[in-house]
């Protein structure tokens, strides 16, 4: 992820909770603080790495250097992501709180499968803000 914000948007990942050693990182650690989120309506979302339908040029309106850095940095992230999932899964598991977890089979850390997430979760939202 640092490596996309820093070489795609010219951005600085310090600008999200200070220097990876910052305790900001860790308070915001949804595995460290599993249990502050008992009775929190959540859904978690992760696909594979491997690439699919949305990281094509034709998906992307043609834009190859969208699908490009789709693959070259959606793609690895992607995969972390789905092992960072399946140890916060666990341990919601092991301390009973309930939660939606949503793995798909593909998919790159990118936009499209984020909108798809947002359709397939809404459901679930929707009910929890109506309570």
């Amino acid at each position: 992820m640092v490596a996309a914000v820093v070489g795609r948007w010219r951005g600085n990942p310090i600008n999200m909770w200070g220097p990876p050693q910052d305790p900001t990182w860790a308070a915001n650690d949804p595995y460290l603080h599993a249990e502050q989120l008992r009775d929190t309506t959540l859904y978690i979302s992760t696909g594979t790495g491997q690439p699919g339908p949305l990281d094509t040029p034709a998906a992307l309106h043609g834009d190859l250097i969208q699908s490009t850095w789709q693959l070259i940095f959606g793609s690895p992230l992607e995969a972390i992501m789905n092992m960072c999932t399946t140890q916060l899964r666990e341990r919601f598991q092991q301390l009973g709180i309930p939660a939606t977890f949503d793995f798909h089979p593909i998919g790159t850390h990118s936009w499209g499968y984020w909108e798809q997430d947002l359709h397939n979760s809404w459901p679930l939202f929707e009910a929890a803000l109506t309570k």
